[in-house]
């Protein structure tokens, strides 16, 4: 089985691979060769692929493409017709995605953006915070990365609610009240904190928009992990000038990297990190086993994991 790697391969990848699959060759680019001179020889492409999408949907060879994040909207609507099957890294940043959600959500609810240049002035002095116990989540997705936030939410004693796609299957675990779409001007307007981690697919782009942020509360807040373009960013800074939300975190957004002249670098009630959430160590690991454990499946003929429909996007 001829495998494919965006990236020079590491031999401790290798090694986890040959345990699998015996007959393993490696392809990877190099100084004469790119990634997409080699896709027409391999069955199987891994890693970030930076090529067009119309090389990999016509190889007559490529029967299985991992990429190692979880959103997928680069590369499922050139997929659709394609044979390749595509499969995702979903699972792997659920645990670091969620982990900064809450961070960001500490930041705005405990006002250290204020803490900090006090601090730096020697002011001793009060801004006021906001408790999370008994507050209401909003959780905008409730894939693998909305789950762990809902967790993590319960810990703080908070009241959790989310927006899924199908309402009708049973609220996953730590969720209290799961809505469906129809439900996101409710939700917006009753969450105390709204996190969204929703994946950019045709249905959600641009789908938060300024009536939404509107509808919030004048002390909520708003986090979003997911993709950028599902909000409506001119929207969302209109909102926040008129003060709903009271504030909010972005780790993602339209456009990346944020541009200079964007107003949310200069607004007091903004915490922005760079599309930072989902990094860790441990993310090539995690990846590389749901690949190997797919390259095992299909050595066996069985069904794969973490396959992406395609026509939704996720």
């Amino acid at each position: 089985m001829r495998i494919l790697c965006t990236r020079p391969w590491d031999e401790w990848e290798k090694k986890a691979i040959l345990e699998v699959v015996e007959d393993a060759e490696f392809l990877e680019p190099g100084p004469d060769r790119k990634v997409e001179d080699l896709i027409n020889e391999a069955e199987v492409l891994y890693g970030f692929p930076d090529v067009p999408m119309s090389v990999v949907a016509s190889s007559k060879t490529l029967r299985l493409m991992h990429v190692q994040s979880t959103g997928v909207d680069r590369f499922a609507p050139h997929l659709v017709d394609s044979q390749v099957i595509l499969t995702n890294s979903r699972g792997v940043h659920a645990k670091p995605v969620a982990e900064h959600a809450v961070a960001l959500m500490m930041a705005l609810a405990y006002n250290f953006r204020s803490h900090t240049k006090m601090q730096e002035k020697r002011l001793w002095e009060d801004p006021g915070i906001e408790r999370l116990e008994g507050k209401v989540a909003g959780l905008l997705g409730l894939g693998a990365i909305g789950e762990e936030i809902a967790r993590k939410c319960k810990a703080f004693d908070m009241e959790v609610i989310g927006i899924r796609r199908d309402p009708s299957q049973p609220a996953p675990a730590f969720v209290d009240r799961a809505y469906g779409m129809d439900g996101l001007m409710e939700v917006m307007a009753e969450s105390d904190v709204v996190l969204c981690s929703l994946p950019l697919t045709r249905e959600t782009q641009g789908c938060l928009k300024y009536e939404h942020f509107a509808a919030m509360k004048p002390t909520a807040f708003f986090v979003n992990v997911g993709r950028g373009p599902v909000v409506d960013e001119a929207g969302l800074i209109r909102a926040l000038r008129e003060g709903r939300p009271r504030g909010t975190g972005l780790d993602v957004f339209e456009t990346e990297p944020l541009p200079q002249d964007s107003p949310l670098w200069e607004m007091e009630n903004v915490v922005i990190t760079p599309h930072s959430g989902g990094k860790s160590p441990e993310n090539r690991r995690r990846s590389l086993a749901i690949l190997i454990e797919n390259l095992r499946r299909m050595k066996e003929g069985r069904p794969l994991i973490n396959v992406v429909d395609k026509k939704r996007g996720y």
